[in-house]
């Protein structure tokens, strides 16, 4: 059979069969792909510990009728801390499973597979929430669902009362709010917050203050317009819901 490398990230994983393990990678040259890993639940397998959630790998694939197949693998980076704590394990479950919503089979996608290692690294070694809001950004904008933010997405003019239009793709203003009555209120800090992470580079993302009130909002807004523009109901949220402590200002993630 033809053989080839790829860079990858999982991001999914289940079983098959008895033995065998089906994994989803993003890689970086050859877009997402699904790939069985045979015999890698057997106690002894050369693939054991090597293709767990989040694992930055390079391996070598074989084409085969359906799916490729699992050769050899060599871990770059296990990211071992982030399934360590559950807290990390949850941010980079969600960031999985909308880079695996965003993407399409075997459509190279470069710039995603960088903010999605990028995004890992963050997870790791900094606050994951931040992390995770800065990559629901940022994937929209790669996307391109990069929401307008800086006027009225209908008028072009700029307002103190502006709220966020899911349908139309951004900022409404006072007057044309009524053009989307599902349109959402936004308060400046959150607005000027959520501008900030559409364009953030990742070593910026580290140095944003965001207040719990801010956090919520803007973690409200990006978790509906994700939801929104890729038409699916994220299951990662609820379950980091649960790891969180209830707070009055929590928002949906």
């Amino acid at each position: 059979m033809p053989v080839y490398k790829a860079e990858a990230i999982v991001i999914r994983r289940h079983n098959l069969g008895e033995a065998d393990r089906v994994v989803t990678l993003l890689t970086k040259d050859h877009g997402k792909l699904g790939v069985v890993a045979k015999g890698a639940r057997k106690p002894r397998s050369r693939f054991a510990g090597r293709l767990e959630l989040f694992t930055h790998l390079r391996a070598l694939l074989a084409v085969g009728r359906t799916l490729d197949v699992v050769s050899q693998v060599e871990v770059l980076e296990a990211f071992a801390p982030v399934r360590e704590d559950l807290t990390r394990m949850g941010y980079a479950s969600l960031v999985a499973e909308v880079t695996d919503r965003a993407t399409a089979e075997r459509q190279a996608a470069p710039e995603l597979f960088a903010l999605l290692r990028q995004t890992l690294n963050l997870i790791r070694d900094d606050d994951p929430e931040r992390a995770g809001l800065w990559f629901l950004a940022r994937v929209l904008v790669l996307t391109g669902y990069g929401p307008v933010m800086d006027r009225c997405v209908v008028c072009g003019r700029r307002d103190p009362d502006m709220a966020f239009s899911f349908a139309l793709g951004g900022l409404l203003c006072g007057s044309d709010r009524p053009k989307d009555p599902q349109s959402l209120s936004l308060s400046a800090p959150a607005a000027h917050t959520l501008t900030f992470l559409l364009r953030a580079a990742p070593d910026l993302v580290t140095k944003l203050a965001m207040p719990p009130t801010v956090r919520g909002e803007v973690g409200n807004v990006l978790q509906r317009y994700v939801e929104y523009r890729f038409d699916v109901r994220l299951r990662s949220p609820a379950i980091i819901q649960r790891l969180r402590r209830p707070t009055a200002n929590a928002g949906m993630i």
